[in-house]
């Protein structure tokens, strides 16, 4: 005869077969940032940006208000490698720079999410009466993350309460059932109760888990991002007619700090300061038709931006230096940001730009951003 107390702990057991003392946190919100080719060639509405963790792909349109009717006609694709590969050691506290066991913040940790871009820009060239066509190739990386204490410790405390949920889940379904012999006694009113346990424990935990992505996509007390980039151009489409372009290599210092930290979402004043090389080989050489010059510019400055939720509002300044005639130029631009979905932002930017031709800004650029499906910290 079949025993009843073992026929109750096989059934408690199966219910409990899918459960693992573990969960997994989809990182959202990632960053969809303007493409190093594009800041590059001075054609992004703004120069400077947010040094963080950006999505796997991201797809970006540019266009001056004023040209081609409005339609797009610059387009840059900037991958994040890390993202297309599975991390399933990757955990809320790795994803954060924090080690748990040393009490400790990797504040190199983001740098394995070095992202590459690509990217294409038009143009005309009034002395030779010919079309332009830029290509450019950039990586960027976060050097530099530093979290507060205060979102560590907010990190903590939201782990924690959902590992303690998961591990007490097998103790709490036994105490919701109340009777061990219902699954033999009365096996449909024992499946009910399954059910509904674990359909309030699902609620609890996307409540749980949702607070930890609040807090890990939190900005950085103190970050400092890298990026290089290279372009070449091309006249009439012409591949046989190729000249090298700019080379550039630049450093963003990002502070950050919270408006008011009592508030569910938090607004933000960031302040960004810049430095940047670059060598220019665009500029035609008036003593030699058909020649280009090549000059070495420094640019140095920064941006002041208040961001509220979907709304960014800020202005850039920039000072450049020419380091072959002492000569100097700079860009001055106010910048808007809004973001319509998780995945798509439009910005934009109205000012002056560098030199003293052609140099008004009026850009408005289209961030599409998409995941690889991978961005997940499991939860242990």
């Amino acid at each position: 005869m079949k025993n009843p107390w073992m026929s109750a702990a096989f059934s408690v057991g199966f219910a409990l077969s899918t459960f693992s003392q573990s969960d997994s946190v989809s990182l959202k919100d990632l960053e969809i940032p303007d493409a190093p080719g594009f800041m590059l060639l001075d054609k992004t509405p703004t120069t400077i940006q947010t040094p963080t963790s950006s999505k796997a792909f991201v797809l970006s349109a540019l266009n001056a208000i004023n040209e081609n009717g409005g339609i797009p006609k610059n387009y840059a694709v900037d991958l994040t490698p890390f993202w297309f590969f599975r991390h399933p050691q990757m955990t809320a506290y790795k994803y954060a720079g924090y080690d748990i066991e040393k009490n400790r913040q990797l504040i190199f940790n983001q740098l394995q999410k070095v992202s590459v871009s690509f990217a294409y820009v038009t143009g005309y060239d009034s002395l030779t009466v010919k079309d332009v066509s830029n290509l450019a190739i950039g990586l960027r990386a976060n050097i530099i993350h530093v979290r507060s204490q205060r979102d560590i410790a907010d990190l903590k405390a939201a782990n924690n309460l959902l590992v303690d949920q998961l591990k007490s889940e097998q103790n709490r379904l036994t105490a919701f059932i109340g009777d061990i012999l219902l699954s033999v006694t009365d096996p449909v009113l024992y499946d009910l109760k399954v059910r509904q346990f674990y359909a309030e424990e699902a609620a609890k935990k996307t409540t749980q888990k949702s607070a930890i992505a609040d807090i890990l996509k939190r900005h950085a007390l103190f970050s400092v991002d890298g990026a290089i980039a290279y372009s070449g151009f091309f006249l009439d489409n012409q591949f046989s007619d190729s000249h090298f372009g700019r080379f550039g290599g630049w450093l963003t210092m990002h502070v950050s700090k919270v408006l008011d930290p009592k508030q569910q979402r938090e607004n933000y004043l960031n302040i960004y300061a810049i430095g940047r090389y670059l060598s220019d080989g665009t500029q035609r050489n008036d003593f030699a038709p058909g020649e280009y010059l090549q000059q070495n510019f420094i640019d140095a400055g920064g941006k002041l931006e208040f961001e509220f939720r979907q709304l960014s509002i800020g202005y850039e300044y920039l000072y450049r230096a020419n380091l072959s005639n002492q000569d100097y130029t700079y860009r001055s631009s106010g910048l808007i940001k809004y973001r319509v979905s998780e995945n798509l932002f439009l910005t934009g930017a109205f000012g002056r730009n560098f030199g003293t031709e052609n140099n008004l800004i009026s850009l408005l650029g289209l961030n599409w951003g998409l995941s690889a499906g991978t961005e997940k910290a499991m939860i242990r």
